[in-house]
């Protein structure tokens, strides 16, 4: 299987993580009691990104997420027929992760890489994400949101009308979301994920407790305390295939420390992405994920 390189994410603007010196579960733990002295819940939800097979580790995946909910994102070019026992899985959501994760930026200008820019014009892009659409549609049928998952995180805001007019219904990259009142223009869901718990550079590992959950409180504390948008749901990011044994047991137990939280709950991708954008910004988040019908 060809082995997909992730830089560093890129951000939609800064935020800077909490650093502690006490337990960061501990802190975790302060965090949501701060939401609930608000009044408030804090929301979660889980993503996972590069998926191309099913295996072992993808069915590990989709049972530890079996209380959360999990949007998966999809390489279209690149998925395997097995892929579609996800489909049977019922908290697992399909999303779309661009057309084949193929870097199109110019080498040599600094730019990172880029799969949803302008580099190649938009009719190009356009018409490769609609091709990998109609698979993904072929494969999860229902399961399938039309929600685009740039790969590196990198998209063009240049797509957002478009990709609005060919009928998606979200986007979803790194970091807090700034443009996410342009989104609500062009009748799209901007959101993000927050936290990778995965150090890149050097090879694939888990980055650690401190780092991963001094990202998440980050989020939170700035959506609680409106340094950011409140409303956005904070985003975990996993890549299933990269997780090593560190990072498998955080995820674990990060489920787990959400769940029993009375001020915390992981939400469903279809709450968040299911509902044009006027239905969400600005009010409170459905059921949490579990409840209900």
């Amino acid at each position: 299987m060809l082995r997909l390189w992730h830089g560093p994410p890129r951000y939609n603007r800064p935020m800077t993580a909490t650093k502690t010196n006490t337990d960061p579960w501990a802190a975790l733990a302060a965090e949501f009691d701060a939401w609930a002295a608000a009044g408030r819940i804090a929301d979660l939800w889980w993503r996972d990104d590069d998926a191309v097979a099913w295996g072992p580790k993808l069915e590990r995946l989709c049972a530890l997420t079996a209380t959360t909910g999990l949007l998966l994102a999809v390489i279209p070019a690149r998925a395997e027929g097995g892929l579609a026992r996800a489909s049977q899985i019922p908290h697992v959501r399909i999303a779309q992760h661009g057309y084949a994760h193929v870097n199109h930026a110019p080498k040599g200008q600094g730019l990172g890489a880029w799969e949803l820019g302008l580099h190649r014009g938009e009719a190009r892009v356009l018409g490769e994400l609609d091709e990998g659409r109609a698979h993904l549609q072929a494969i999860f049928g229902g399961r399938f949101l039309p929600v685009v998952v740039p790969p590196w995180n990198r998209i063009d805001p240049a797509l957002y009308a478009p990709l609005a007019e060919h009928g998606y219904r979200g986007v979803s990259a790194f970091g807090p979301r700034a443009d996410y009142k342009s989104g609500e223009r062009y009748d799209l869901v901007i959101a993000n994920a927050q936290c990778d718990p995965i150090k890149w550079k050097g090879g694939a590992r888990f980055a650690g407790e401190a780092k991963a959950l001094g990202d998440l409180i980050g989020h939170l504390k700035a959506r609680r305390t409106g340094a950011v948008d409140g409303d956005e749901p904070t985003g975990f990011l996993t890549h299933h295939i990269d997780l090593d044994e560190d990072g498998w047991a955080f995820c674990a137990r990060l489920a787990e420390a959400v769940t029993a939280h009375p001020a915390a709950r992981w939400r469903d991708a279809l709450d968040i992405f299911g509902h044009a954008p006027g239905d969400m910004f600005g009010h409170p988040p459905a059921e949490p994920f579990g409840a209900g019908t």
